[in-house]
């Protein structure tokens, strides 16, 4: 009686089994025949190769010659669940990756860089697409400025700086799994004058590329079914935006950074900035705001240059600028540019004309954070500022 009882136990397991993987099996046959079933992931690999937009005589070894370089990335293709955003910029790719320069000579060093990345088409057809993109990111491997081991490297002071790229090119499926890109790009390395020297390292050039497209949902559904083959690129989901409210803000930024001086090189003093912004922005579309405001900096490094002050005052350290702006938003970021003109008479070293380019993450729709570079003199690197801001939405218009 006891031998009957587990044989019936067991028996009832099993078929507790058999139904559970029958119900298992309906669930992935009915996940299946949705639409955009799996994960649409992209591994690029690209080839660069270019020229140095040169700044320094001291390194025509270097600058005279051509650049090399790679980079691997991995990327998630939006199919259009986030609506809003997806489809304004045309389902774009966004992701990870990583990158490394070979430059002829040895005072720069191998840099390497690890950065996000987002790309976008311009023009989409059927096969051949026009696409732009960008990255940014934290580079490391740099032989820094020293006076005494590499005294010919006057172009940057930091072994770890700032890694940016923009590029634009062309894209062709040879099919659903790879894609060629062709691309031209500008790549960017500079540590916002946190260490001098900081004349930066400018790239242009050239990148061949292939892309691979897969989904790794088969790995989950091919025990359960091994026929299951899942599609590779989405099928977009096209979906009017909401429409939209067109309104004004006022935007209160306020930050804080640090900044060495140019007279005062390799291991020169750190020196404490500020800066508080006042910006009334018009928001003109789901993703664009342009807008015009007041700047006010506050610059410890003025009581040691240009020229030295003794008991400097408030006043001598900091100076005032008005701006032009825009901002274009990207999901939860924002991309800042801002054309500033100085006020300020006791800065004319500075020359006229600033520029403040950054990011801003929005952890609210009104709170965010954000990082930027300011210029002086046009597009030489002053310093990064950290800060936190708050926008005050008022004075709706139209809905459209």
């Amino acid at each position: 009686m006891k031998k009957i009882r587990i044989i019936c136990f067991i028996l009832l397991i099993q078929t507790g089994f058999l139904i559970q993987a029958q119900d298992y099996q309906q669930l992935l046959k009915e996940k299946r025949q949705k639409i955009n079933y799996g994960f649409f992931n992209v591994i690029d690999v690209k080839y660069h190769h270019g020229r140095f937009l040169k700044n320094s005589q001291k390194l025509d070894n270097i600058m005279d010659n051509p650049y090399d370089a790679y980079d691997v990335r991995i990327g998630f293709q939006s199919t259009g669940l986030k609506k809003k955003y997806d489809a304004l910029y045309g389902y774009p790719v966004y992701g990870v990756g990583f990158y490394k320069a070979f430059f002829k000579g040895g005072e720069l060093g191998s840099p390497k860089a690890v950065y996000l990345f987002m790309r976008a088409p311009v023009i989409r057809g059927q096969k051949l697409r026009w696409n732009w993109e960008m990255g940014a990111g934290l580079s490391y491997g740099f032989y820094k400025y020293d006076p005494n081991t590499n005294p010919d490297q006057s172009v940057i002071g930091s072994e770890h700086n700032v890694y940016f790229n923009a590029a634009t090119g062309i894209s062709y499926a040879l099919n659903d799994r790879y894609d060629m890109t062709l691309d031209f790009d500008l790549t960017h390395f500079s540590n916002g004058s946190t260490r001098t020297p900081n004349l930066g390292i400018n790239l242009t050039g050239l990148a061949l590329g292939f892309r691979y497209s897969f989904n790794p949902v088969r790995n989950y559904t091919k025990a359960v079914d091994s026929t299951f083959r899942p599609a590779v690129k989405p099928d977009f989901i096209h979906k009017k935006p909401e429409k939209y409210q067109r309104h004004s803000d006022i935007i209160v930024f306020g930050s804080v950074g640090g900044k060495t001086t140019t007279t005062q090189i390799y291991d020169g003093p750190t020196y404490f900035i500020s800066s508080l912004s006042l910006d009334y922005a018009w928001a003109y579309h789901h993703i664009g705001k342009v807008g015009i405001g007041l700047d006010g900096f506050y610059e410890s490094a003025l009581r040691d240059y240009p020229t030295r002050i003794v008991n400097p005052g408030f006043n001598d350290l900091s100076y005032v600028g008005w701006h032009i702006s825009h901002y274009l938003r990207l999901y939860r970021l924002s991309l800042v540019t801002q054309a500033g003109f100085y006020l300020s008479d006791h800065v004319s070293h500075k020359g006229k004309l600033y520029l403040q380019v950054g990011a801003s993450y929005h952890i609210t729709e009104r709170l965010f954070a954000r990082a930027a570079l300011k210029t002086r003199n046009g597009a030489v690197a002053d310093f990064i500022e950290w800060g936190i801001g708050y926008q005050f939405p008022f004075a709706y218009g139209k809905v459209r």
